[in-house]
């Protein structure tokens, strides 16, 4: 295992520098190698202090990287005499956790590129609302990354950092965008740490139909036989006032264009359809009994047959 870069070197400080120092010595180092003041001799230098920098001035990363230097120390003085020239475990840049950007080269030629990685994606699920599949949502997803300890790979039992596990878990959060018109049952991949399954919730008035949405709209008989308009509340956005043709039977279906859900990826909307229900005013006072009883001596037809469910 080749020895790791040292970044402390590199910045020209003592381990022991506190992070002013750390500072002043990047800043200083950085206008000396700047390519505007060195030329292209001074790229590589300049990336060298740059990427140092961005792992000691972060305290995470740097208490992460001095474990791994006491640890690569550690190894090296326990096969020191032992005629071997490798040890047993080959560190992966997998072992750095979130740091892999960082630590990409701190073990020089330690990557297996061959080796198929064998960490399982969680899958995670969450409940929106029919509205928020109209309009899109964003939903705050906590995952625990688990990643092998790259302080003692599971071989100490008393290891203070995993307790013996052998892993330790790192909680992550994202902010997911779920795009609208998303549907029932799909799932969208949070980058390589968890897949989030969408549920959507039954609604009150609403079922979906592909990118339609359906409701029953009630409607007086009174306004059903003369015509008339009704307040109707759509599934997104104000109350809004639809006709009602005249003559309409129980079970016509009017459809409301485009105020259904988006078409997921384009801009195309479905529509709103409405299964008008006829129902008798309220309260059905006696003046309304001879009404009725008046407009059933106008008509000879009582209806009768029997015909399927839609």
């Amino acid at each position: 295992m080749a020895a790791p870069k040292d970044y402390y070197k590199t910045l020209e400080v003592d381990e022991k520098a506190n992070a002013q120092t750390i500072k002043q010595a990047y800043r200083r180092l950085a206008r000396k190698y700047h390519p505007d003041v060195s030329g292209k001799a001074g790229e590589d230098k300049f990336k060298e202090i740059n990427e140092a920098y961005e792992v000691l001035s972060d305290p995470a990363r740097r208490a992460e990287y001095d474990r791994l230097r006491r640890t690569y120390a550690e190894r090296q003085s326990r096969r020191h005499g032992t005629g071997f020239e490798r040890v047993a475990h080959e560190w992966s840049t997998d072992d750095l956790g979130s740091f892999g950007s960082f630590f990409e080269d701190l073990f020089t030629g330690a990557r297996d590129s061959t080796r198929p990685s064998t960490r399982s994606m969680p899958e995670e699920s969450v409940r929106i609302t029919l509205e928020q599949v109209a309009q899109g949502t964003t939903v705050a997803l906590t995952v625990n990354d688990v990643r092998e300890c790259v302080v003692c790979h599971g071989h100490d039992p008393d290891c203070p950092r995993c307790g013996g596990l052998g892993q330790v878990a790192e909680p992550k959060r994202f902010d997911v965008v779920v795009p609208p018109g998303i549907e029932d049952g799909a799932v969208l991949k949070v980058g390589d740490h968890a897949r989030l399954k969408i549920e959507v919730a039954p609604h009150p008035r609403f079922h979906r139909q592909k990118d339609n949405v359906v409701g029953r709209l009630m409607v007086s008989v009174p306004v059903a036989a003369v015509g008339g308009e009704v307040p109707v509340k759509p599934l997104i956005g104000d109350e809004m006032m639809v006709k009602i043709p005249r003559h309409t039977n129980h079970g016509r279906m009017l459809r409301l264009k485009g105020l259904g859900l988006p078409h997921r990826g384009t801009s195309v909307r479905g529509d709103m359809l409405l299964e008008v229900n006829l129902r008798f005013p309220e309260p059905f006072t006696p003046e309304d009994d001879a009404l009725y009883q008046q407009l059933l001596g106008h008509h000879q037809e009582a209806g009768g047959e029997i015909r399927a469910p839609r």
